[in-house]
């Protein structure tokens, strides 16, 4: 655990398309959690605001790492905005492309983590973090690339979804997502065009703890 943050940790290397990425993560994320049960049990709030997602790198996170840097799909100077930023791998990836990067996440031990590890991937390069919750966006964080990786786990965040990624891109912007084919999320992606957006779907392969896994990419924009 750094001084920095509240949870102790391990490092991790990240290896995407021959390139290594040092990322901390929760050392014991099933703890966090036991611990997080407890004090909710004191405390009033929903339980599922507090469960740590973040405290973990997932299959989809590095599906979008590893399109990011195949595709070169981050232009130098353009603004990106990570939703739901977790430990920042995406978001990492798009500051080594030359992006001007907001990390954000609604829970504040997430951006303590991802800004640590901004700092042991690009130290020289400055990030903005904020704390966002996608059912209230600020649409003065609004970029020209909004990336989210796996976002599309629950069916009561999808009626805010299209709302936000209307208000956090700029004009003629463009909307990544990354899933790893939840079959919760296909009515959600199939309906997208009724939302106003062009979707091109993409797909990626990893590998992830000795499998390979398959991601689904969109490339979502405004018609």
């Amino acid at each position: 655990m750094t001084n920095r943050l509240p949870y102790p940790t391990r490092p991790i290397e990240v290896d995407v398309l021959g390139r290594a990425f040092r990322i901390l993560e929760v050392a014991d994320a099933e703890a966090l959690l036991d611990e997080l049960i407890d004090r909710e049990s004191q405390e009033e709030g929903p339980l599922d605001d507090l469960i740590p997602y973040w405290a973990e790198l997932w299959p989809s996170a590095l599906g979008m790492a590893q399109y990011l840097l195949k595709e070169q799909v981050i232009r130098y100077g353009e603004t990106v905005l990570e939703l739901g930023c977790g430990l920042g791998l995406p978001g990492i990836v798009a500051g080594t492309m030359g992006g001007i990067v907001t990390l954000s996440d609604h829970l504040p031990p997430a951006l303590d983590f991802a800004r640590e590890n901004w700092i042991l991937n690009l130290p020289e390069q400055p990030v903005q973090l904020s704390l966002l919750d996608w059912r209230h966006p600020d649409s003065s964080l609004a970029a020209d690339c909004l990336l989210a990786s796996d976002i599309t786990y629950d069916v009561s965040n999808f009626p805010y979804l299209p709302q936000a990624f209307r208000q956090l891109i700029r004009p003629g912007g463009r909307v990544i997502l990354a899933d790893p084919k939840r079959a919760v999320a296909q009515d959600f992606f199939s309906n997208l065009p009724k939302e106003g957006f062009d979707v091109e779907k993409l797909q990626e392969i990893v590998a992830f703890n000795n499998k390979m896994i398959q991601i689904d990419i969109y490339e979502l924009q405004l018609v």
